[in-house]
């Protein structure tokens, strides 16, 4: 039930762009036919009705699933509107619900407020019925003692203006105290509505409403629409009346107007509104040329294209490293995935990973073996690596050397330890206040990563964290592993934006009754359930290519 819950939300949500552009093309076609209005709602109809849709590069809908459907399983929530000012705004709020990782037993509080948000929404959808069920029997007890004109035209004294009631059987319902003139046009009119089956759009739309009651832009949708169909239905019936007979009509809607008495609004009957409007229409109205015509038709047609169908995927970028504000450290938003060229390498990436398994085994160890004051010399030695300089007392700065010269300073926070790591041709810096020493070894569970920016100074481009002190940061051929007793993240550097990128993940959770439950990052960059197999798999990979950095006090 909450999939479906989700399904609809994100309806709504790719619905109401096509309503924003329905409501600004209403301002721009006002010489355009009334019933392209309607046609216009008919096609938000369709996308708020509709579960599936094709994908398109002409597509105008900024995500077709804003939110995840597996949201609440999802070890960092996100969601992806396809506005990055939206996102930004959202994913922060979205973040702070993920439990911390080290608290392993905690529910994801999406868990607990997606099923309550679902029974609000049934709630909702319940009153709205129970609402249009109690109104269409009040009306029914209203015109029960209704007198048969001619035809499907009753009469009755209850009834202060004319209305059409009925989907499969419609009947016209008028006061007694209707003159001839003001009966003929009323008349024309309410079978103008019976004759363009409005008597079933209505209901049709105020049944969207009730499903998607939460979203502001269906109401107003649905009230204009109630509007437009009026003012489509007098067009149809005064399209072929000379000035005079509009007049005549105009009075005849004025005079229903002014009788009229508060009464139950009923989803399913027709009464006469916004009256005012309509007569300015009536009086004002001028036979729409072909070309105003066509034209009208071929933005319905372009309004079709561009929001009934999707946006293509494949082409987003991928997932950085985020910081606590939820963004990355360049600013871009947490949420984009690799796009398909990339996944495609990142495979072969894995495959050949495989075969240099030993000899990065054997490199692994030497550099283990290696000890800090033999790092601490090749860095000083190294025309593009880290020399490290005591400065008033505790603090320390790092200084850069580019090609024999000083290419800036890193200061670091108090006694902050160091490491030189090289990922590909790349040395970068990690500084750590948070150190331990396992024997005769020197280890941190979280650092600051600085390297190289385009202007050749230093600059911070990501952060490292790992829970608990069995599980210091290490480094592999897939890059830097981030690890608890139950998660194994890895990160490397991503040289077209110069910041660590998160490229793999498996997490373990436990629910309130112990049983497990795991997680990866899939090829789009999306937390996904996983299995056991695959869990341990992650584990042994790592046993495998990772090694613990040796950290270096100044």
């Amino acid at each position: 039930m909450n999939e479906l819950f989700l399904k609809i939300i994100n309806m709504s949500i790719s619905a109401s762009w096509l309503i924003l552009a329905v409501l600004i093309l209403r301002l721009v076609l006002k010489k355009a036919p009334k019933w392209v209005n309607v046609l216009l709602w008919g096609i938000g109809a369709v996308r708020l009705i509709c579960p599936l849709s094709f994908e398109s590069a002409l597509s105008l809908i900024p995500s077709s699933e804003t939110i995840p459907l597996d949201i609440e399983m999802a070890a960092k929530p996100t969601i992806d509107s396809g506005v990055p000012a939206i996102n930004s705004v959202v994913n922060p709020v979205l973040s702070s619900f993920a439990p911390p990782q080290h608290v392993l037993t905690s529910a994801n509080p999406l868990q607990i407020w997606i099923p309550i948000l679902n029974i609000i929404w049934l709630i909702g959808v319940g009153a709205l019925l129970l609402y249009t069920a109690v109104s269409y029997w009040r009306l029914c007890r209203k015109v029960d003692t209704a007198v048969r004109y001619k035809g499907n035209i009753f009469q009755s004294e209850n009834v202060s203006s004319p209305f059409v009631l009925g989907i499969i059987k419609p009947r016209i319902y008028l006061p007694f105290n209707m003159n001839g003139q003001d009966l003929e046009h009323v008349v024309a009119h309410e079978q103008a509505h019976i004759r363009r089956k409005d008597h079933w759009w209505k209901p049709l739309g105020f049944l969207l409403l009730t499903i998607h009651w939460f979203n502001p832009f269906v109401w107003a949708a649905y009230i204009l629409f109630c509007n437009d169909l009026e003012l489509a239905c007098d067009e149809s019936a005064v399209k072929k009346l000379n000035p005079q007979e509009r007049k005549d009509y105009s009075y005849a809607l004025l005079s229903c107007s002014m009788q009229r008495r508060l009464v139950t609004v009923c989803p399913l009957a027709f009464g006469e509104v916004g009256v005012k409007k309509r007569v300015k229409e009536i009086l004002n109205y001028k036979k729409p040329t072909f070309w105003v015509v066509l034209a009208a038709v071929a933005v319905c047609v372009i309004v079709a294209v561009c929001f009934l169908t999707n946006p293509k995927q494949g082409t987003t970028t991928t997932i950085l490293l985020t910081n606590e504000a939820g963004k990355s450290e360049n600013g871009v938003d947490a949420g984009n995935v690799a796009s398909a060229d990339e996944v495609n390498a990142q495979q072969e990436t894995d495959t050949a990973l495989q075969e240099a398994l030993d000899k990065q085994r054997e490199r692994a160890e030497a550099v283990k073996e290696a000890s800090a004051a033999e790092q601490e010399k090749q860095a000083a030695e190294n025309p593009a690596g880290w020399v490290p300089m005591q400065q008033n007392g505790n603090t320390t700065t790092w200084m850069n050397m580019q090609d024999g010269a000083t290419a800036g300073f890193v200061t670091g926070k108090g006694d902050a330890a160091y490491a030189q790591v090289k990922l590909g041709d790349t040395t970068l810096l990690l500084l750590s206040d948070g150190i331990y020493q396992d024997g005769e070894h020197t280890y941190a569970m979280y650092c600051d990563v600085y390297g190289i920016g385009e202007d050749r100074t230093p600059v911070q481009i990501g952060k490292l964290l790992s829970e608990g002190t069995a599980y210091p940061i290490c480094v592999g051929m897939s890059g830097f592993y981030v690890t608890s007793g139950h998660s194994i993240e890895v990160y490397n550097l991503d040289t077209a934006t110069g910041q660590l990128v998160l490229t793999g993940s498996n997490t373990e959770n436990f629910d309130e009754n112990g049983n497990e439950t795991y997680y990866r990052l899939d090829s789009r960059g999306q937390s996904v359930e996983s299995t056991e197999e695959e869990y341990l798999q992650a584990w042994d990979a790592y046993g495998k290519d990772a090694q613990p950095i040796e950290f270096t006090t100044p």
